[in-house]
């Protein structure tokens, strides 16, 4: 027998389910690159860990084809990069731990081949506060200057 003194109540035991469909506030905590499968190619592996209540503390993950030797997925890997790179603000990337702990907005899918998975649909740049309203000029402001005095004295 042996004394262990663990409460299961504190573990959150839904963390390997999929995130449910949704955008998420969130910032990229871990990156790293990495040979493609086929030993062909350099892929990125990132770590999206969600900020937004609904999921707080929840990760995604996503791999991105940087260079590889079929022509197309290198290009839809650097566009995937590009419009990363544009919602972090990031205009030329030297190294990937540069897009970390910088907010964005993801938007995360479920996989079509395997619904148990989660995938990034989409990034944006996260929403900053929005400028203050530009001021609506009063009644008084707006009304048109009396009949022969000049425009400028109102």
């Amino acid at each position: 027998m042996a004394v262990l003194n663990f409460d299961a109540t504190q573990i959150d035991t839904s963390s390997h389910d999929p995130v449910q469909p949704g955008t998420y506030e969130a910032v990229i905590t871990e990156s790293e690159t990495r040979p493609c499968r086929n030993g062909q190619g350099l892929g990125i592996n990132l770590t999206f860990e969600i900020l937004s209540e609904s999921a707080k503390g929840r990760k995604v993950w996503n791999w991105i084809n940087y260079m590889h030797p079929k022509q197309e997925a290198q290009r839809i890997g650097q566009e995937e990069l590009a419009r990363l790179c544009k919602a972090l603000g990031i205009a030329r990337l030297g190294d990937t731990v540069e897009m970390h702990n910088i907010p964005l907005m993801i938007t995360v899918g479920l996989d079509k081949d395997d619904p148990t998975r989660n995938v990034i649909r989409k990034v944006a740049p996260k929403a900053t506060n929005a400028a203050p309203a530009a001021s609506v000029p009063s009644a008084a402001q707006t009304t048109a200057p009396a009949a022969g005095s000049a425009p400028w004295a109102r």
